[in-house]
């Protein structure tokens, strides 16, 4: 989405409003430097400054909290494990767990990620953490338990073909989490293949002159306001089902191209004009994941959203 567009959903990662910034005063300018590099995307200059901050204030569990989440960001989850370890050794809380489990998920650790998420979702103070929780231990026990099939793979052949360098893994992470939560929305994923082809490409940390990141390209102020990573393509590919869906709910199916409108240029765009409005882009974006979408229903296998699917 490469304008503005409504608000839905949550999902994991970027717990950032409940990190905050509570450090001593001479600690408080080097950790607010690398928030704002974080939250600006720039994950690696981040943890290059929190390194500094951790050496610097070894007992800070905020700095490797923080430490943590500029690792994951990045893909280094084997840091990232460290890090928030040591954030959990020195203050246990929900959220240093919650990272904690979503980063052994991503290491495929999945009994360790679904004890500690098990736990959270059914127990941790804060409803919100409960909440994301529920969402990655329902993620992680379908990529865990369920096998591959003929319809995954089919997916999975797409996806390579717009993004040969992914690597298997990822891959298998962007089929297992399309078909999830298509199905747990009640999407049909071909559709959602099809946004997710025409606004990034499938790559994973693609970045648009406004600012929007990621898979479905979402924008800064909507992935803050979900608290979801845009860099994380399991968090990504959510808020773009749950965005596509709002959009779906509010003009019908029988009006895609204006629900692609809204996920495009926004909802105050399309209500403006009173339909598709007179931007090239989004007249351009919405004729090509209409065109793209007639393909994959012609061409990939169908995926009921009425039935459990193979994910």
């Amino acid at each position: 989405m490469r304008k503005r567009i409504g608000l839905c959903g949550i999902l994991l990662v970027a717990v950032v409003t409940v990190l905050g910034l509570t450090q001593p005063g001479h600690a408080r300018p080097r950790l607010a430097q690398a928030v704002a590099l974080f939250q600006a995307g720039r994950f690696s200059s981040a943890s290059a400054v929190l390194e500094q901050h951790v050496r610097a204030f070894p007992g800070d569990p905020r700095g490797f909290l923080w430490l943590g989440a500029s690792y994951y960001s990045q893909g280094r989850y084997r840091e990232a494990s460290w890090a928030f370890s040591r954030a959990t050794s020195l203050r246990p809380t929900d959220d240093s767990y919650l990272w904690l489990g979503a980063t052994y998920a991503r290491m495929g650790r999945k009994e360790e990620a679904g004890k500690i998420l098990s736990w959270l979702a059914r127990f941790a103070s804060d409803p919100q953490v409960r909440s994301i929780a529920q969402i990655w231990e329902r993620a992680t026990l379908a990529h865990a338990q369920l096998p591959r099939s003929p319809v995954f793979d089919a997916y999975a052949r797409v996806v390579r073909r717009y993004n040969p360098a992914l690597s298997p893994s990822l891959v298998e992470n962007i089929v297992r989490s399309i078909l999830y939560y298509s199905w747990q929305y009640g999407i049909d994923p071909r559709l959602v293949m099809a946004v997710i082809a025409v606004e990034s490409g499938f790559q994973v940390h693609a970045k648009s002159p406004a600012g929007a990141y990621g898979l479905g390209q979402l924008m800064p102020a909507t992935w803050q306001a979900l608290r979801i990573n845009p860099a994380d393509p399991i968090a990504n590919i959510y808020g773009t089902v749950r965005v596509l869906r709002s959009h779906l709910d509010r003009y019908g199916h029988r009006n895609l191209p204006l629900a692609l409108a809204a996920y495009n240029a926004g909802r105050g765009a399309v209500a403006r004009y009173g339909g598709i409005p007179p931007f090239a882009e989004t007249q351009w974006y919405v004729l090509n994941v209409q065109a793209l979408y007639a393909r994959f229903i012609g061409g990939s296998p169908q995926v009921s959203v009425e039935e459990p699917i193979d994910t």
